[in-house]
């Protein structure tokens, strides 16, 4: 019987702390909150300033200032982040129109080679079929008609004309120029055909 009064006594004075001690220090403390909350004190903001004072307690507590921060910190962070993503994106596009750009610049000075091949393609093959013309008139014509003409003509046009003649009538012709005439031109065709 000694132990349930001893048990009772144990259970009475945990419920005497109880309701003595613990129940009106939290109403008071709920008491003032309210209070002081009613007056215009940010109750919440002042706790945490006198808890951060407190050694042990500073790191545990933070201030909205610090939870801010924080916030700021993590949005600047993510900003950070998607920007360093586009700025990753921009340059893949800026490698790829850089490559095109290469590319076309190398079609660009293929088809300014070509056009230009195409030019004097087309420069020398009027001035081959007017040559060849010339040529064929002068194989038809009589050779002692034909050396004065060839005489009187630029050597270069002479050479150009005589080399589209048949060799049989070149002879000829050359038999009817004078001799210093028939030797340069002669000299200047096989020199010619040497290269």
């Amino acid at each position: 019987m000694a132990k349930k009064i001893t048990d009772k006594q144990q259970g009475s004075k945990l419920q005497w702390f109880f309701f003595v001690i613990i129940i009106p220090i939290v109403f008071a403390i709920t008491l003032a909150w309210i209070v002081l909350t009613l007056l215009g004190v940010n109750v919440t903001e002042q706790a945490g300033k006198y808890v951060s004072k407190v050694p042990g307690m500073s790191q545990s507590a933070s201030t909205p200032e610090e939870e801010n921060t924080k916030s700021n910190n993590k949005e600047l962070q993510t900003s950070l982040d998607a920007r360093n993503e586009e700025i990753e994106l921009l340059e893949e596009e800026l490698s790829a129109k850089q490559t095109e750009v290469d590319e076309l610049k190398q079609k660009v000075v293929k088809l300014e080679a070509d056009v230009k091949s195409a030019q004097e393609g087309k420069e020398e093959k009027p001035e081959n079929e007017k040559v060849m013309n010339m040529a064929a008139s002068f194989q038809q014509m009589e050779p002692e008609e034909a050396a004065p003409i060839l005489e009187n003509m630029s050597q270069e046009l002479a050479i150009q004309v005589l080399v589209n003649v048949a060799s049989e009538e070149r002879g000829l012709i050359f038999g009817q120029m004078s001799p210093e005439a028939a030797a340069g031109i002669a000299g200047e065709i096989i020199n010619s055909s040497d290269n």
